[in-house]
């Protein structure tokens, strides 16, 4: 085999293997793989969310809007709610066909992002606007025995789905230009979420302090009953405003596993608002039926919800979008995302054993009939749970852990938690008698005479199942990641120390020499697949001399040969 410099170049060779992806990182010889690049990465790289995903999403934001609409949004509005005004369900009708109408937007159209967002804008000022009439009935009654609207499940799913509708559309890459303004917006509601909470505790512990200390009767009668007002706001709101303040930081945050947490809070808070409403026992859990009040009124108010629901439905699509090769973080993420829940609820579970040792506390010192029994079991679950979830916190950061036994715990944390909502309701105490005012609404209220489980214990049961999924998940990508490790020590082990690499098909293809050797073993001859023009270091050569001048050889004439005589 030759090859000169004004011979042609040789193309590749049919069937052999391509040296290298162009999209695929350069690497010698015996050079180590980047930490954390999948081994097929250069080879084939990650595409973009698929079109199925972005389908799911568009369903998904077309199925919130339309549930919304058979949701109440607040006390005094909504499907089941009576005497609604008919004017304001035209109007969230007609909105809700604007958003249903972004939804139905190509996502390729020029222009379709734009368009998609001005068609959810009714739909967010309507939202707005329930949440402002809310803000002006808690001003407006404030100390009085009116109850404001409050902000119904309606209104969460609704916000979810018309921000799935407005947000652009997904390409393929995990932060875009686009989405860095969304991210920012997730940001600011996370902080409004915290300012308001705050402002609707002090106005409350305001009315009740101002209530215990210049009630209907004489002020010189300040006694036990008072502090009793007082400790009980005080307590109650302080454990909701730091439920709120917790769970609403991982809003401000741009980890991947603080968005994470926050889907699966917004996810939960969904369900738990649908459950609640559409359960029967809905208002023995919650005494206003899932629509919640201002923070500290009745624990976790609609600061909360709204905004966990609204920041879900921006991170969701991006965060949830399916990675083809996990990676170490991926897994951390999902390892953060979980740690944080545990947060969460080991903080309720002991904010809500103070309320019930303060409650017991008051019921003692005012000769109110309580049980001992009952109170010391729902406290027992509290402890257990708050226990069992800081210890998984602390723990789930040891990859020595078995992932089965991390899973299984979870498992127990997400049943403790839901077992609390049940005993929560069925141990209470109650009022011989309901109230006149309780028997008369359809909507809101309960004969508890002691209302600690709300809607947001049933969030974090639906919270602890989704812990349980992401633990799950955790174990997985691990799994693979220890087996893959394995393999390579393997093979290390396999090879002999002192051998020498074998070559890389990326820089020669060997050609077999015909000889007396089989084809498997016969010689070869190695041909440079670089350039064209670069030769070869050693390859055989043919000389051509140089006949630019050449001579005539002489040639003796032919002679006829002629016997003598003749």
């Amino acid at each position: 085999v030759s090859q000169s410099s004004d011979d042609a170049p040789t193309g590749p060779i049919a069937g052999a293997r391509a040296t290298q992806s162009p999209a695929g990182p350069q690497r010698t010889a015996g050079q180590p793989r980047p930490a954390g690049l999948h081994p097929q990465a250069g080879l084939h790289p990650q595409a973009g969310p698929s079109r199925r995903w972005t389908m799911v999403v568009k369903g998904k934001a077309a199925g919130l809007l339309i549930v919304g609409l058979l949701l109440p949004w607040n006390l005094y509005f909504g499907i089941g709610i009576p005497d609604s005004n008919t004017t304001l369900f035209a109007v969230l009708g007609a909105v809700t066909l604007l958003s249903l109408i972004a939804v139905a937007l190509p996502a390729a159209k020029p222009g379709a992002n734009r368009v998609r967002l001005a068609l959810n804008v009714p739909y967010l000022l309507l939202v707005l606007a329930f949440v402002g009439f809310d803000v002006f009935e808690t001003v407006r009654f404030g100390g009085t025995v009116n109850v404001p609207g409050g902000v119904g499940p309606g209104a969460w799913l609704g916000i979810a789905g018309a921000l799935l509708s407005a947000q652009p559309a997904i390409t393929g890459a995990t932060e875009d230009g686009a989405f860095g303004r969304w991210a920012g917006s997730a940001r600011i509601i996370g902080y409004a979420s915290i300012v308001l909470a705050t402002a609707s505790f002090g106005f409350n512990l305001y009315w009740r302090v101002r209530y215990a200390l210049h009630g209907p009767g004489d002020s010189a009668q300040f006694g036990k009953q008072n502090i009793a007002v007082i400790a009980t706001a005080v307590v109650y709101g302080v454990v909701a405003l730091i439920a709120v303040v917790v769970a609403s930081r991982w809003l401000v945050r741009s980890s991947k596993g603080s968005r994470l947490e926050t889907v699966a809070l917004g996810a939960s808070t969904v369900v738990a608002g649908i459950i609640v409403w559409l359960l029967p026992v809905g208002r023995d859990i919650d005494a206003f039926h899932g629509i919640a009040q201002n923070t500290s009124t009745a624990g976790v108010g609609f600061e909360g919800y709204l905004a966990w629901a609204a920041a879900a439905a921006i991170f969701a699509p991006r965060a949830l979008a399916r990675q083809r090769h996990p990676s170490t973080t991926e897994e951390n993420a999902w390892r953060t995302a979980a740690r944080n829940g545990l947060l969460l609820i080991a903080v309720w579970c002991l904010g809500s054993l103070l309320m019930r040792i303060d409650d017991l506390a008051v019921a003692v010192t005012l000769d109110y009939p309580y049980s001992r029994y009952d109170t010391l079991v729902l406290a027992a679950f509290d402890l257990v749970t708050a226990v069992l979830a800081i210890w998984l916190r602390i723990n789930l950061v040891n990859e020595s852990l078995s992932a089965r036994l991390t899973s299984s715990l979870c498992g127990v944390v997400a049943t403790l938690s839901i077992a609390r909502v049940v005993v929560g309701v069925a141990l209470a105490p109650r009022f011989a008698e309901p109230p006149t005012a309780v028997a008369e609404n359809p909507v809101y209220g309960n004969d508890l005479a002691q209302q600690i489980t709300s809607t947001f214990d049933v969030t974090l049961g639906v919270l602890a199942v989704c812990i349980l999924v992401a633990a799950i998940i955790t174990g997985h990508f691990s799994g693979r990641r220890l087996r893959r490790q394995q393999r390579r020590a393997t093979r290390k082990r396999v090879a002999p120390a002192g051998a020498p690499p074998p070559p890389v098909a990326e820089q020669t293809t060997r050609i077999p020499v015909p000889g007396a050797a089989p084809p498997s073993a016969a010689a070869t001859t190695r041909i440079q697949t670089g350039p064209p023009t670069t030769q070869l270091a050693q390859g055989p050569r043919i000389f051509r001399g140089d006949d630019s001048t050449t001579g005539q050889i002489p040639v003796p004439k032919p002679q006829i040969y002629r016997p003598p005589n003749s």
